[in-house]
């Protein structure tokens, strides 16, 4: 465990990583001028045999990515993204890159109606992403080319394609799901190409960003078509170091290397190997303290209420991924993908609350996390294109395995922070730290074996039909050893079980009055488990997680409509019903301790719409904007919360970012961010936070076809918003939005 120190963050990082970074930049440095040397050798070889040197110079280059997705990454799906019966926002590569953007956090603003959650693995711990989306938390709803991740570090950018969002119950995609859908990262992959990229950034908060991605054909002398024909390597290395924008002493530090190698591509046979590593050196930030959703008037919001001594937060990932594909046939094609990742994580850190009722003063409390994660996934699948008749098929079946481990300890000893005056600016270190282990911990497991079928049969070339069911057996185990919350001495808990069966289907009917356009309607039904959603099982009466309850259900019923108005444009848009059953509540609210009644009759449910626009407009202006509408309330048959606005949930959501191109060599950009009000809670008592309108900014200069400077700032407006609350209420804490800040970058592609 880590004991206070004088030396800092940024120390710490700067050997080791400098030393990965160099071999990074080495590495890439060898495989650039390789092919350089390779053409000099053949210009050479031609000038000695015919006495002169060719006039014809031969230029390849790929084709440079746009806003609009053409195809979906995941293999179960099986038609363009314009043909497939659901709302799915693409953000492609494209975008991320402009926008600067480097968590999935930041990727995730482009979708409208997403709020983050302040808690447990919320804004305020940086070991991974929580929100909520369509109304329903998606936490657990995140994917790394398919597998569930649950890793605990903040997910960076630097190794992904794409990043596809899933809207709506997507239960027959995924297995045990909820109601929000889901989030699919897509990582790079080698490539029969020969290219070398990278970016160095500088921004706000003296934050430094390098990035690199080799990519290269490997020169293997085998037989056209075999298994080591189109051998390729790739490698993609992050270092990054510094502050954030806004909060005092909070740093992000970083250092990751991905590299991966693949054989036969362009053959039948395809296989690529993956490997991930990632390690943070972060001092977490736990936020401010709140009131009524506001930030209190005399205190500042760049102060730190922890101790750069005491708080910190180190994680390391491990990622291990074997992909093989086969094509049996030029229409059955058979797959397999492996992985396996760990992720470990302890922090220290501080969280601070207003408490109004104790004389206006602000408390400081200690905590800490020990926690391992662990996933082994191996998923086989098989899709083939046939005819029966006069109907065109295009069918997928596989078969899932998943094991999925999380196991906390505990720190004690942390010491103790004295209430300051609202108005006092923090310092000073807690009294009493020495954290040593503690007897605590919890051990929770879920495995789960899924089997799955989809189709998609085209009836005429104007109508088609989709359709795709699975089941989901599983079982998961849960204990613990811990103190209670009223404190008291250690109590064990469990071992609790729960094992069942799950199923999840969806069913949609496409019409195409013309090529360009797709009319559907849908409709999707998803369950999820007891304890499946965090590795938690209790005998509570008062939660989801307990094994007798039934499972939650989700359905939605959505009608909607895709445009290509021009080949690199497409217009989207879908008005959608979802609801969900068999939800917990308390049925006398206010009820004295020991009597409280509850029930798992309720239902929440969300009426809404979503427009969506992303392409190439003009040859020089381009567009990527969506928008949404929800009223998202709760069913509880008559208790006091009846009729309430779910929480973390805006009536009205948008973003927008777009580009135009300028004569030379410039390009101008920019994007807003609105969402409207949010309330804390499904409470009668429950605050509402404002809501707010961001706008950023964006300048590329083109130096030459390889290499731009580019210049994006930040909430050009310098708004001050609340990106979450949390505690006593939902409201004692809070988490602010960056003031205007920046980054400088130079991106270069050889």
């Amino acid at each position: 465990m880590k004991q206070p120190s004088n030396t800092t963050i940024r120390d710490i990082v700067s050997t080791r990583e400098a030393i990965a970074l160099a071999t990074l930049l080495s590495v890439a440095h060898s495989a650039a001028a390789e092919p350089v040397a390779k053409e000099e050798a053949g210009n050479q070889k031609k000038k000695s045999q015919d006495g002169e040197v060719l006039d014809e110079v031969t230029v390849s280059a790929a084709r440079q990515p746009g806003y609009k997705t053409e195809n979906l990454s995941s293999p179960k799906y099986t038609v363009p993204l314009r043909d497939v019966p659901q709302s799915v926002i693409s953000i492609p590569k494209k975008v991320i890159e402009e926008q600067g953007a480097t968590t999935l956090t930041e990727v995730l603003r482009n979708v409208p109606g997403i709020t983050m959650n302040a808690g447990e693995n919320g804004v305020g711990n940086v070991a991974g992403e929580t929100f909520f989306l369509r109304g329903f938390d998606g936490t657990n709803s995140i994917f790394l080319d398919g597998v569930r991740d649950d890793g605990l570090a903040s997910r960076d950018t630097f190794n992904v394609e794409d990043v596809e969002v899933f809207l709506g119950p997507t239960g027959s995609d995924v297995g045990r799901g909820n109601a929000t859908g889901y989030i699919n990262q897509s990582t790079k992959a080698p490539r029969l190409d020969g290219f070398y990229a990278g970016s160095v950034a500088y921004g706000s908060a003296d934050r430094v960003r390098i990035t690199g991605d080799v990519n290269q054909e490997l020169p293997i002398d085998a037989a056209s078509g075999s298994f080591l024909d189109g051998a390729a390597f790739r490698l993609n290395g992050l270092y990054q170091y510094g502050g954030v924008a806004g909060r005092d002493s909070i740093e992000r530090n970083s250092w990751a290397i991905a590299p991966s190698l693949a054989f036969g591509l362009g053959t039948p046979t395809r296989l690529i190997l993956q490997y991930q590593h990632i390690e943070q050196d972060n001092i977490p930030d736990y936020g401010l303290p709140g009131l009524n959703g506001e930030l209190p008037d005399g205190v500042d919001s760049e102060w730190f209420y922890g101790n750069t001594h005491t708080d910190y937060e180190d994680i390391v990932q491990d990622t291990f991924t074997a992909r093989i594909e086969h094509d049996i046939t030029d229409n059955i094609t058979l797959r397999n993908q492996t992985r396996y990742n760990e992720s470990d994580r302890e922090s220290v850190s501080t969280r601070a609350a207003y408490a109004a009722a104790g004389g206006g003063t602000v408390t400081r409390t200690m905590q800490a996390g020990l926690r391992e994660t662990s996933i082994f996934s191996n998923q086989t699948s098989i899709t083939a294109k046939f005819d029966t008749g006069l109907l065109k098929h295009s069918l997928i079946g596989g078969v899932e395995y998943t094991k999925e481990q999380q196991d906390t300890g505990e720190l004690v000893g942390l010491g103790t922070y004295a209430p300051i005056p609202l108005g006092q600016e923090p310092g000073g270190a807690p009294v009493g730290y020495n954290p040593v282990s503690g007897p605590g911990y919890t051990k929770g497991e879920t495995e789960t074996i899924g089997l799955y079928v989809f189709d998609t049969v085209e009836i005429t070339p104007k109508w088609l039909v989709t359709g795709g069911l699975r089941v989901d057996h599983y079982n998961t185990q849960y204990e613990s050893f811990a103190m209670p919350r009223g404190g008291g001495p250690y109590e064990f808990a469990g071992p609790f079980d729960a094992d069942d069966e799950v199923y999840s289907g969806k069913f949609g009917v496409t019409f195409k009055p013309v090529q360009q356009v797709a009319v559907y309607a849908a409709y999707g039904r998803t369950s999820t488990p007891p304890g499946t959603g965090g590795f938690t099982l209790t005998d509570s009466a008062t939660g989801a997680n307990t094994p007798a309850n039934d499972p939650q259900i989700s359905e939605n019923v959505e009608l909607g409509a895709k445009w290509d108005f021009r080949e690199n444009v497409t217009l989207s848009g879908a008005v959608f019903y979802t609801e969900n059953t068999n939800v917990v509540y308390q049925t006398n609210p206010g009820a004295p301790a020991g009597t409280e009644e509850y029930s798992s009759d309720a239902g929440q449910q969300v009426l809404g719409a979503n427009v969506g626009l992303a392409g190439q407009i003009t040859d020089n202006w381009s567009v990527f904007a969506n928008a949404t509408w929800l009223d998202a309330t709760v069913d509880q048959r008559g208790a006091a919360t009846d009729g309430r606005d779910l929480a973390r949930t805006p009536h009205y959501a948008f973003s927008l970012w777009t580009t135009y191109k300028l004569p030379k060599g410039f390009t101008i950009g920019g994007g807003y961010r609105w969402t409207d009000s949010v309330n804390t809670s499904t409470a009668d008592t429950a605050v509402r936070v404002d809501g707010y309108g961001v706008f950023d900014a964006m300048l590329q200069y083109d130096v030459n076809p390889n290499v731009n400077i580019r210049l994006n700032v930040y909430n050009v407006l310098d708004e001050d918003y609340a990106i979450a609350t949390g505690g006593g209420g939902g409201t004692a804490r809070m988490f602010v939005g960056a003031p205007t800040s920046f980054q400088l970058s130079t991106n270069f592609r050889f």
